[in-house]
């Protein structure tokens, strides 16, 4: 009996031995944690460029270190991944904070130039450079100028106010350096300016052609700055006449209606009037050997303009081809999209455009379609609904419009049909005969009264 009570004792011993061990080790991991606190919280010094930054997705973003007590996360490593993914220059990052901590690491704030995201994330332990969830990141590649540039004067295409990149200039690229802006922000007054171009170079997101313009007569100066190339033409025949043998083929951008630029197809032996080609059985066609050169022309002039592999369709053959000799011809060209992607391009009422997202997915194959048909009807997967809409209403934000019925995409939504980056857009279809959107194509989303409103 006494053994029993005994052995009972020393198992109750045991016992309480047991939980005091753990009860001194819990305290112990809730103290040690308690004791993590930030000894430095300073300003990041040295240029803009040299602060720009992307993530790595190997850490999340938190409202403080997320080391020390009531750090809440901001967003995933999932969606900063995301974010170092984006084609628009917009989502780029600045470091602009630097706190460390009694345990050795390092911690950034950081913030989207847009700024919609921003937060502190895990940088490291050392200083000197950037590690853990962000990288140095280059924004704008500086490149050589081709001989276009270099020898070329230009002018406003399109003066106005416009905040689209190739309206007005700016201080740097757009969105390439954190809280730079434009230059001016009405390029009328310079409308008759001539410029030439001493800098250029491609923005790392975009891959967009921007060049530095200076006047030629300083005077002028006013405007001196960054601008999308596309957004210049050439002074050559600016307000100049047009030879008695030659048609002016003037270049605008099917999406925007921008002019880009122009050219002159001069041919020898005719006269001023005669049309450029003629019309066989109801169709208006060119020459074989005057489709080739003035194919080759327009192709050498869109190149530099970031249209590359320019093709005449059959309609803008029958437009030049019905074109008169002394006169001009405007055509449409479409800019490339992004391989592997469907471009979606926003505008208001009036046909401006607005802003635009290009979609991809990860199993995205040029000329696949986006969505299925389900009889008649094309569908999207709700997935692609989500991602889509989410970018509709990203690339919305901040300009006055927004998608129709609580920032929702509706059955109403109004489509141009489709076609491949080589062809000549077409006249909206109606809504009836909408045809489906695939990959590596341009999709052109006509708001009107359908799918962007003013709220």
């Amino acid at each position: 009996m006494k053994i029993h009570i005994k052995g009972s004792i020393l198992v109750s011993m045991a016992a309480l031995g047991v939980f005091a061990v753990v009860g001194i080790s819990q305290s112990s991991a809730v103290s040690a944690k308690s004791r993590v606190r930030v000894t430095s919280n300073v300003k990041l010094r040295g240029t803009g460029a040299s602060r720009n930054v992307t993530f790595t997705g190997k850490a999340a973003l938190w409202t403080k270190a997320s080391a020390l007590k009531g750090a809440k996360k901001v967003a995933t490593t999932i969606t900063l991944r995301d974010l170092a993914k984006s084609t628009r220059s917009s989502k780029n990052v600045r470091a602009y904070r630097v706190a460390r901590t009694n345990r050795g690491k390092v911690y950034y704030k950081v913030v989207t130039f847009d700024g919609k995201d921003r937060g502190w994330i895990y940088g490291g332990k050392s200083r000197s450079s950037f590690a853990g969830g962000v990288k140095s990141y280059l924004t704008f590649q500086q490149n050589s100028l081709t001989d276009d540039m270099s020898n070329g004067t230009f002018q406003f295409a399109n003066p106005g106010t416009a905040n689209n990149n190739q309206t007005v200039t700016y201080e740097q690229p757009a969105w390439t350096q954190y809280k730079v802006g434009r230059q001016v922000t009405d390029s009328r007054p310079y409308a008759n300016v001539s410029y030439q171009i001493d800098q250029a170079g491609m923005r790392t997101r975009e891959g967009d052609q921007w060049v530095h313009i200076s006047a030629t007569n300083n005077g002028n100066s006013g405007a001196d700055g960054w601008i999308l190339y596309s957004g210049l033409k050439k002074t050559t025949n600016i307000n100049s006449p047009i030879a008695d043998n030659a048609i002016r083929i003037k270049l605008v951008d099917s999406a925007t209606g921008s002019s880009l630029t122009s050219v002159d197809f001069t041919k020898t032996g005719v006269t001023k009037g005669a049309t450029v080609g003629s019309n066989v059985n109801g169709t208006w066609k060119l020459d074989s050997n005057d489709s080739s050169s003035i194919q080759s022309q327009i192709a050498s002039a869109l190149s530099p303009l970031g249209y590359p592999g320019f093709t005449l369709t059959q309609g803008q053959i029958a437009a030049i081809a019905q074109g008169t000799f002394g006169s001009s011809v405007t055509i449409s060209v479409v800019k490339p999209t992004i391989n592997k992607a469907v471009r979606i391009v926003l505008t208001d009422p009036s046909g401006n455009v607005i802003n635009y997202v290009d979609y991809t997915t990860a199993n995205a194959a040029n000329g696949q379609p986006v969505g299925v048909q389900d009889g008649s009807t094309w569908k999207l997967a709700a997935t692609d609904t989500a991602a889509i809409q989410a970018k509709l209403v990203d690339a919305l934000k901040g300009t006055g419009f927004a998608l129709s019925a609580n920032n929702t995409l509706t059955n109403k939504l109004k489509l141009l049909k489709r076609h491949s980056v080589t062809r000549f857009p077409l006249r909206p279809l109606p809504l009836t005969q909408s045809k489906t959107m695939k990959f590596n194509c341009r999709l052109l989303i006509r708001p009107v009264r359908l799918l962007v409103q003013q709220p």
